[in-house]
């Protein structure tokens, strides 16, 4: 639950946005806080002797988000999509990169920043445009269609799915299922397909709460063919697979070409591993990849009388990795397990559950003629040969081993844009109340990840992460002011610093542009 609360310092009224949040490892409750701005910002800077009044408003931020807009595309694809409600539609884009809290603070946020030509929107009003943008589905899928025609030629795709929470039970996406948050609420479901070469988002789709993750891939094809792409290749997670699915997209009326990583509870992947372990694992296999050793073999697995290409790899660094942080933390819990008897099985369970580390709980196991615990073995052996080894099903038999892993390594690109939405934007709870509001308030929140997208990837590029995260770029960038005379309205920037300049630099933003506005 989120509310303002006010403060007085040195006799100005300052505003905070405070937010109830739950500390799972201490379990109890705290409170953080997010500094909005001023009650009432004084805007009028200096009079002039000549009657002339300044305004200073924040400008550097909003002018780096508007050059990277309309360099990827999409300010002029939001403009043609959605004419009437395009300059607030942005400045919520904005808004939700900048600061990615809720949207009933935008108003507060709109009065410190250079957006003339946004209308001031209450908390009302922003609902009301949310609700505007989920009615016109014809402008968002618009927008869908330009903005794939616009990435072409897409080659690599990946597709993953999340749950975002929420608190309302008037909208029909909302149910009850698998939480991937571990919130005790009901929830929707959004599957994002993001391009690898270009590093964007490309589209996303929304299911109810309770659909399972290899239940939706049969529709995002349909879509995705749809939207006129049919040559690619698709990079899944684990968990789409299903013999279904493999088949479906193997089809040779509408056939995808895929990598499909196999998960370890499947009975043929235990199989495929033990068969060619040995073989695995010899020097013959080994090879250099981005100054890692790893190992591989080419195999083959069939599934319903369908034989597909089958690539093994093994880590051997990994599993040494990997052995000794996990086990150095069982050995510390078994120590303290040493001389503590336990009569019942109901008094582990609770030792467990109130002492334990969740993630090591089912590591040990009450013996009942002891009285003691002791390492589940079996458990332990199980993780451990899951963290060395990875198994990939694909039907493009001529891919190179060094192309099919590198498409698998980045596939942690599109859980990225699940951290933006949930963590550096306000996407982890809905408090939209209907289904109008909540298609609106997503597809607005799509953009911005698109946004926050391209500015990580240059980032990335420019090692810009070793000295800033993305908001605190952005409040460095806040610093250029903009003052806007008030006789003849024209504006003047102010100075900027070398540290800003090399922002703009890294960004291929010429400087000039700024001071030209």
């Amino acid at each position: 639950m989120s509310y303002i609360v006010k403060q007085k310092i040195k006799g100005n009224i300052y505003l905070y946005n405070v937010e109830n949040k739950w500390d799972s490892v201490n379990k109890k409750t705290f409170q953080k806080r997010t500094y909005i701005g001023a009650e009432n910002p004084i805007k009028l800077v200096k009079k002039r002797r000549n009657g002339l009044s300044l305004v200073n408003k924040n400008f550097g931020n909003i002018f780096l988000l508007k050059c990277l807009s309309e360099k990827i595309g999409i300010d002029n694809i939001v403009k043609n999509c959605f004419p009437e409600d395009y300059n607030e539609i942005m400045a919520m884009v904005y808004y939700e990169v900048m600061e990615g809290s809720p949207t009933y603070l935008f108003q507060y946020w709109l009065e410190e920043h250079h957006l003339p030509e946004v209308k001031k929107l209450d908390s009302a009003a922003t609902s009301n445009l949310f609700e505007s943008i989920g009615k016109n589905e014809i402008s968002r899928v618009s927008f869908t269609e330009y903005w794939i025609e616009h990435l072409k030629p897409l080659n690599a795709l990946f597709f993953d799915i999340s749950s975002v929470s929420s608190y309302s039970t008037n909208i029909s996406f909302i149910e009850w299922g698998y939480n991937r948050d571990q919130e005790n609420l009901a929830q929707l479901n959004i599957g994002v397909v993001y391009c690898e070469e270009k590093k964007l988002p490309v589209c996303y789709f929304l299911y109810p709460g309770s659909i399972v993750d290899v239940t939706t891939l049969k529709n995002c094809q349909k879509y995705l063919n749809k939207y006129g792409l049919k040559d690619f290749l698709f990079i899944l997670d684990r968990g789409f697979f299903s013999t279904a699915n493999i088949l479906e997209m193997n089809n040779a009326k509408n056939k995808i070409n895929f990598i499909q990583p196999l998960s370890f509870g499947l009975k043929k992947t235990k199989e495929l591993i033990q068969e060619n372990k040995h073989e695995l694992r010899h020097l013959n296999s080994a090879f250099a990849y981005n100054d890692e050793l790893l190992y591989h073999l080419k195999s083959s697995i069939c599934f319903d009388s369908t034989n597909f290409d089958a690539h093994l790899f093994y880590n051997e660094k990994a599993e040494m990795d990997v052995r000794h942080n996990f086990l150095l933390p069982i050995f510390e819990i078994e120590k303290k397990l040493k001389d503590t008897e336990f009569k019942t099985l109901k008094t582990w369970t609770t030792y467990k559950n109130n002492n334990m580390v969740e993630k090591y709980r089912d590591f040990f196991k009450w013996n009942k003629s002891t009285g003691r615990a002791v390492r589940n073995i079996r458990k332990i052996n199980a993780h451990l040969s899951r963290t060395d080894y990875y198994v990939m099903a694909t039907n493009q038999t001529a891919i190179l081993r060094d192309e099919l892993l590198s498409h698998y390594r980045n596939k942690d690109l599109v859980e990225k844009v699940f951290d933006i939405l949930k963590n550096e934007m306000d996407g982890k709870r809905l408090r939209t109340h209907n289904d109008y509001t909540t298609q609106g308030k997503i597809f607005l929140l799509f953009i911005s990840v698109i946004l926050c997208s391209e500015i990580t990837k240059i980032m990335n590029q420019k090692e810009l992460f070793k000295t800033f995260t993305v908001k605190e770029l952005m409040y460095e960038l806040r610093k250029i002011k903009i003052n806007n005379i008030a006789k003849d309205g024209k504006p003047i920037v102010s100075e900027i610093s070398k540290k800003q300049r090399k922002i703009f630099e890294d960004f291929e933003i010429d400087i000039n542009q700024v001071y030209g506005y």
